[in-house]
């Protein structure tokens, strides 16, 4: 079900996977971003919401400054209001993304009580690694 789209991101909840998915394109830039990340914040909380899969194999690059903002903003409120999570990236072709990708979340993981992430070459894998992870907890 799609709960949000802009020009850089459509944001579904896939209730079988029990996951946010964010499905990046673009270059990603300035408000719209930055309210795309809010937006999912929002819906997971609505939906209760753990598991998150963010496709990037479209996205172009993202401004530095957003990624900052992230980090610096968006990050800490996700830390205090998801407590436990599972991220599946489904990295870009674009090594530059590819390595903020994997930054942005280890300074999620190094201070979310229980979470685990993981990187993907194609969506289909990591929705099984998301997949096997809700099995698990039934």
């Amino acid at each position: 079900m799609i709960c949000y789209q802009n020009q850089y991101v459509t944001i579904e909840v896939n209730t079988e996977l029990q996951a946010l998915v964010q499905t990046w394109r673009g270059f990603a830039k300035g408000e719209q971003y930055r309210e795309a990340w809010n937006k999912s914040l929002d819906i997971a909380q609505e939906h209760q919401l753990a598991h998150w899969l963010i496709d990037q194999t479209s996205l172009k690059g993202v401004d530095c400054q957003d990624w900052e903002w992230v980090n610096e903003n968006w990050k800490p409120r996700f830390e205090r209001q998801i407590f436990e999570s599972s991220t599946a990236f489904v990295l870009a072709n674009n090594i530059f993304d590819e390595i903020a990708g994997k930054i942005v979340s280890r300074k999620t993981n190094g201070t979310a009580q229980k979470s685990a992430t993981g990187y993907f070459a194609d969506k289909r894998r990591a929705e099984e690694w998301l997949m096997s992870l809700v099995q698990t907890v039934a």
